[in-house]
């Protein structure tokens, strides 16, 4: 299973495409995208939630037809859902996966040189169902939405 949080992850789901192919499984990408993230960027939340997912499945649309035409012989899902909690959802998916791969950030933390993990990532490593690889992010928001 990979964790795609926006068009920076594909080398992320390229990975996983190759582990899944190796291990001779299928893969799930999961994108999770918290709803209480988008308040105030709407003016009403019951009118602007339908295109707010819409924006999210679209990238994970966009990231899975990359990772179809590239790993054609893959059986491959893709499952977009909106929760209060990203980690919580991660961390329940990972009851079902033999290895969850996800980008986490590299930004130096508050103590120097020390890679700072954000709160998604941080609960993943520590309470994951799976092994977890984490593979640095490159590119755009390097935050912690997962």
């Amino acid at each position: 299973m990979a964790a795609v949080r926006d068009e920076h992850d594909l080398q992320i789901a390229r990975y996983a495409a190759r582990e899944a192919e190796l291990r001779k499984a299928s893969l799930r990408l999961l994108h999770v995208w918290n709803i209480l993230q988008s308040v105030g960027e709407v003016v009403s939340m019951l009118d602007g939630v339908d295109e707010i997912a819409s924006g999210h499945e679209e990238t994970l649309r966009a990231a899975t037809d990359v990772i179809r035409g590239e790993f054609p012989d893959l059986d491959v899902r893709a499952d977009a859902e909106k929760s209060v909690s990203v980690a919580g959802v991660l961390v329940e998916a990972s009851r079902h996966a033999d290895l969850l791969v996800m980008g986490g950030r590299r930004a130096p933390g508050p103590l120097g040189l020390a890679p700072n993990l954000g709160r998604a990532t941080h609960s993943l490593l520590h309470h994951a169902h799976c092994p977890v690889l984490l593979i640095p992010r490159t590119g755009g928001d390097s935050g912690s939405r997962a």
